[in-house]
């Protein structure tokens, strides 16, 4: 974490700052680059005249396309305590800047990095969008109160190759944001633009309190799996290249090789013999240790293996949870941190939105994760009916998994009995009603 007391950046300052983040950006890199199946083990020095193959297992991939899936397959959905119309001003908002799509981004982003940053600001038509960035684009400074809070952000990049390159760095504070351009680090300022957040317009996603990568811990495991699978292949084709013996067959020339190579038939002498020479190999041991190795990867990154015969097809939804009890606590543990940040996205747009009409309190909004388990529908439907004494409509409605929006959908819902009401002719009814008293009479 940087922090700073100081209430305005200098130019060395900035400098200082990015070349420190340059130098820690070196681990984000990696793990990008282990995410892309571009493993350390692909940069090993080939053996001279022996089989060097380098298989690259992409269980950097799966972890985060698992946990990431697992977290945000579903959408995020909001309601309010309030009908005072932020929450469809918010989901204009959303919808304009794509959230769902930028949400699953930035979730992806922290899973292989362990944080990520979105940057808010005003289009070129003054509306309100926002953008996802790696931590190897951008960084925020805190202050140094006990409760830190963002007082600068720094984002950073590169234009052009070798002499003609020009590094642009954009710093943002809660009033400004201030362009800097210049070659080699040697800054000047170019431009000073107002923005309307009253806040530093930038949000800080964190994975977990270390801010590591959900498969970080795990990749010596993932190089020591690479390199059990490569060697195997290496041993396969020593086998297929292996040596032939002729005992007591001397005289044997290289044309008698040849006439054997085509014709396939060897004649012996009494006391002659031709075996292979192969490495021996313990197939038993070889085939434990990749499965225990396997097997520690998926425990230590909460990750289940899906392809495992525990995963059998007549497993309840309580035995599935059960069996991803620790992806599901990590899953958990994510919301937490996530939650955090859109809750300042929202108070940005708030203070922004401010300027143009009143805003009530941004808290009263509410904010709804969902994972992807598989549930029983009907059985869920059933408790929700039995509930239905007890809580609101919109509370039930919220627990489906397939309902986005409760409070919309029962507004569809009663529109669309209004309509159903509407539809019947209670005229006709009525003169019925009166014939027949008039004929009682």
């Amino acid at each position: 974490m940087y922090r700073t007391n100081k209430e305005e950046l200098s130019i060395e300052d900035i400098q200082k700052f990015i070349k420190k983040h340059k130098a820690e950006s070196i681990r984000y890199i990696k793990l990008q680059k282990y995410y892309e199946g571009k493993h350390d083990i692909l940069d090993l020095t080939s053996r001279d005249g022996q089989p060097n193959n380098k298989i690259v297992n992409p269980y950097p991939k799966y972890i985060t396309d698992m946990l990431v899936g697992y977290f945000v397959g579903q959408p995020i959905s909001y309601t309010s305590k309030e009908e005072d119309g932020l929450l469809e001003d918010l989901q204009a908002i959303f919808d304009y800047s794509d959230e769902q799509e930028e949400n699953l981004e930035l979730a992806k982003i922290c899973s292989i990095k362990g944080k990520a940053y979105e940057l808010l600001y005003r289009d070129e038509d003054a509306r309100i969008r926002f953008n996802e960035f790696g931590p190897d684009q951008m960084f925020v400074i805190y202050d140094m109160t006990i409760s830190p809070s963002i007082k600068f952000a720094i984002r950073y990049y590169d234009v052009g190759e070798g002499n003609d390159k020009i590094t642009y760095a954009e710093v943002y504070d809660k009033e400004v944001c201030m362009l800097y351009k210049g070659k080699d680090s040697d800054l000047s300022l170019e431009q000073i633009t107002p923005h309307t957040f009253k806040d530093v317009p930038v949000v800080e996603y964190v994975n977990n309190k270390e801010e590591q990568g959900d498969f970080e811990q795990v990749i010596t495991l993932i190089d020591a799996y690479n390199k059990a699978q490569s060697n195997t292949l290496n041993d396969m084709d020593q086998f297929t290249d292996a040596y032939l013996i002729l005992v007591n067959m001397a005289g044997t020339d290289s044309g008698r090789i040849e006439d054997l190579k085509r014709d396939r038939v060897m004649l012996l002498d009494e006391d002659g013999d031709a075996k292979w020479l192969i490495k021996e190999i313990n197939d038993a041991w070889v085939e434990n240790y990749k499965d225990r190795v396997r097997r520690d990867i998926h425990k230590f990154s909460y990750t289940p293996d899906m392809q495992d015969e525990s995963f059998g097809n007549n497993l309840s939804g309580v035995s599935i949870r059960y069996k991803i009890l620790a992806m599901e606590q990590i899953r958990s543990n994510k919301e937490r941190k996530f939650k955090k940040g859109l809750q300042r996205r929202i108070e940005l747009i708030c203070n922004s939105l401010s300027l143009e009409k009143n805003i009530d309190l941004f808290t009263n909004i509410n904010i709804k994760f969902a994972n992807t388990l598989p549930q029983n529908i009907y059985e869920l439907s059933q408790t929700i009916k039995n509930l239905s004494p007890y809580l609101s409509s919109e509370t039930l409605l919220n627990q489906l998994p397939f309902v986005e929006n409760a409070k919309e959908e029962l507004e569809k819902k009663k529109a669309e009995d209004e309509e159903i009401t509407s539809s019947y002719d209670f005229t006709n009814i009525d003169n019925a009603g009166g014939d027949t008293d008039a004929k009682e009479e």
